[in-house]
């Protein structure tokens, strides 16, 4: 029974992950521009600003992993090229 139940809990998470995700390329950029933005910022002080509670704008964030904003975070400073 344990495995069942971890098997549908494991489902559940990436199945929930990537609705969310699915959501997430517009999270930041409803506000930002990268470009301009960030320029000069490392990643590690993106994230840090975009976990901090105290920014209202941020507060929505506070749902997310550290690892789901890197990897966001990422993305962003290096999207994919045009196909």
């Amino acid at each position: 029974m344990k495995p069942f139940v971890l098997t549908m809990a494991l489902t559940a998470a990436i199945t929930l992950a990537g609705a969310a995700r699915a959501n997430d390329d517009n999270l930041c950029l409803d506000c930002h521009e990268p470009t301009e933005d960030w320029q000069g910022m490392s990643a590690q002080e993106i994230l840090e600003q975009a976990m901090d509670g105290s920014i209202k704008r941020h507060a929505d964030n506070q749902e997310f992993t550290q690892e789901q904003l890197e990897a966001l975070i990422a993305e962003m400073l290096d999207p994919p090229a045009p196909e």
